[in-house]
């Protein structure tokens, strides 16, 4: 198989064309955004349960150990989308709802067995999204007049990684993802005064960038010969995104000032972050696995917002596959799997005295081609719901539509015969 690099060209603008956020997220207004907790890849319909999860054919970056259960001689190739529709509702609304839908590319991938040793695999994905539209009041200093005020934020941090897998020894195996993060924040504020026909608009811009590395390692053996057990962990030290911000000041569209090279209080540090799980498979086709991820955010910076704080974050999510296989000349080829997967976490916000927590279910089904043996489709769908009516909180019930489309082709062989 050849690709181009006219072709790579394309889709990387294809990328940066579709990845644009149009879902409103009030919470997405604190910090770099919404931490995006999704993986865009097999284990999706698992409610993203992979820590010690392996497979021979999709590229499972949860943990950079399982690029070594690739099969060899094969490149593999993934791109992944979301749809979302959200629900928001809570005293902050003033007893109203209001609701809003996304559609956008999320990931790309690509990744091979480049030796029985070693597994490589390179992507792109989100790190966090930041998109918000708030109208409320401001009050003018030292008077008693309130001006209407609207503000509205966008952007988010993406992430480029490469990672690599070994195994050492028989059974057990170590990786490293090397994320390089970066990205923009801006945030428009306008205060407008009717009676005095003037509107005062400030426009902040905040670039973000550093490395970002997840180590991970898994241990798999087989129990018996009906049951395979994998246990699996990742650590990801703590890391500081570098910040350079600017700001402009307009007057009824005529810009009164700008400053640029903004850096106080706009570095971001990132909390270190553990992970460990388990996956249990009977007979090469049922498979539960089991993770729980953990974050130190406390203390690791300081919000401008009242009533607002970060805290320590968790996650527990448990996945259910079952797969679906048939033998070809004496080869077993999965024809189909199906998923589900239930996940409860506690966000790395706290608003109102109370920590933002989410749950939700997942629901997954995935079909390779026979005639067709290099693609291969994963439909997924998440069902969940974020915070709380109370606490002045806001109220966001989700659904969540994810598409991965997967290729995989030979390289450096001849005339081998594949299902």
């Amino acid at each position: 198989m050849k690709i181009s690099s006219a072709s790579i060209l394309l889709f990387l603008l294809s990328y940066n064309a579709l990845h644009s956020q149009t879902t409103n997220s009030p919470y997405s207004i604190l910090g770099i955004g919404d931490i995006d907790n999704d993986y865009y890849n097999r284990t999706g319909g698992m409610a993203n349960t992979g820590q010690a999860y392996r497979s021979d054919r999709f590229l499972i970056n949860n943990n950079p150990a399982s690029y070594t259960a690739l099969q060899q001689q094969f490149f593999s190739f993934e791109l992944g989308a979301k749809g979302q529709f959200v629900n928001y509702s809570g005293d902050p609304l003033k007893g109203s709802s209001a609701s809003n839908k996304d559609f956008a590319i999320k990931h790309l991938s690509v990744g091979t067995k480049i030796t029985k040793w070693w597994g490589s695999s390179a992507g792109i994905m989100p790190y966090s999204t930041s998109n918000y539209l708030i109208n409320s009041f401001q009050n003018i200093g030292g008077t008693s007049a309130n001006v209407p005020t609207t503000v509205d934020g966008s952007g988010g941090v993406n992430q480029v990684y490469w990672g690599n897998a070994f195994q050492p020894f028989k059974h057990f195996s170590v990786g490293v993802n090397a994320a390089y993060l970066f990205g923009s924040l801006t945030e428009t504020k306008d205060l407008i005064q009717d009676n005095l026909a003037t509107s005062l608009s400030t426009t902040q811009q905040t670039f973000y960038k550093n490395f970002y590395f997840t180590y991970g390692a898994q241990y798999y053996l087989p129990l018996s010969k009906k049951w395979d057990l994998s246990l699996g962990g990742t650590y990801s030290p703590s890391a500081t995104l570098a910040a350079d911000a600017s700001l402009v000041v307009t007057d009824n569209a005529t810009q009164i000032s700008s400053t640029t090279n903004l850096k106080r209080n706009v570095d971001f540090k990132l909390p270190n972050a553990t992970a460990f799980g388990f996956s249990l498979t009977k007979n090469k086709r049922y498979t539960l696995n089991a993770d729980y991820r953990y974050q130190a955010w406390s203390g690791t910076n300081i919000l401008q917002a009242a009533n607002v704080a970060l805290v320590n974050s968790s996650r527990t999510s448990v996945g259910f596959e079952i797969s679906n296989k048939k033998t070809y000349f004496n080869t077993l080829f999965e024809t189909s799997y199906m998923q589900a997967g239930v996940y409860y976490g506690n966000s790395y916000l706290q608003v109102g005295g109370q920590q933002l927590k989410e749950l939700g279910l997942s629901l997954g089904y995935g079909i390779n081609s026979k005639r067709n043996p290099e693609l291969g489709l994963n439909l997924g769908l998440d069902v969940g719901q974020r915070g709380t009516k109370q606490n002045g909180q806001i109220k966001e019930n989700y659904v969540n539509f994810k598409v991965t489309v997967s290729y995989r082709s030979l390289w450096r062989t001849k005339g081998i015969r594949y299902f």
